[in-house]
């Protein structure tokens, strides 16, 4: 079995310690700001987040959690009876795009061709998980002002929490606002 590295150059790996630098000149986007969620787990419906889009006018962000613990569990299961353990539509297919990483999958795919284009139309930012914390996610939004963030396993109310620095201009040191977006990031999930 070959390596995935033998057939696409990625360049040089990234490596991050779990050290969080506070950021530089946080600056603060709006007064408030809108989290939706549109999945809880791998096997949601995308008609549901669609519909929050639709009727929400002022959301400004659509978080999809597609790894939750249901849908771990749901894969382990799986996995224990000869299973796979991953979703059978997933194809090995992964691009480069924008500085961005990002594994393809059919799943991605079939939500993105549904919610993107009115994601885009109103200027909604889709995160999600299909694929540790907040920070990296943070750190795209203030890099490239993405329309989608793809991101690994990451805390549940990461997805959420996100967005609320980036938009309110908190600081990794703001222990209360972090404490307070993390639980209604809990609450959301």
């Amino acid at each position: 079995m070959k390596l995935l590295e033998e057939y696409i150059d990625i360049g040089e790996p990234e490596t991050h310690n779990c050290v969080i630098k506070l950021r530089v000149s946080p600056k603060k986007r709006r007064e408030k700001v809108l989290v939706g969620c549109g999945a809880g787990f791998g096997g949601d419906r995308p008609l549901a987040a669609l519909k929050l889009l639709q009727k929400v006018k002022d959301l400004n962000y659509l978080v999809l959690e597609c790894l939750a613990e249901r849908t771990l569990t749901d894969r382990y299961q799986a996995v224990k009876s000869g299973g796979d353990g991953y979703d059978p539509r997933k194809e090995c297919c992964i691009s480069i795009d924008l500085f961005l990483f990002l594994v393809y999958d059919y799943a991605v795919s079939e939500w993105m061709q549904l919610l993107l284009p009115l994601a885009v139309e109103r200027g909604v930012c889709i995160i999600t998980n299909m694929g540790a914390r907040a920070a990296p996610i943070v750190e795209c939004l203030e890099k490239y002002n993405p329309n989608v963030v793809i991101t690994s396993r990451v805390a549940d109310a990461a997805l959420f929490l996100a967005p609320m620095v980036y938009e309110l201009g908190w600081n990794w040191d703001s222990f209360l606002l972090l404490a307070q977006g993390s639980l209604a990031g809990h609450l959301l999930e």
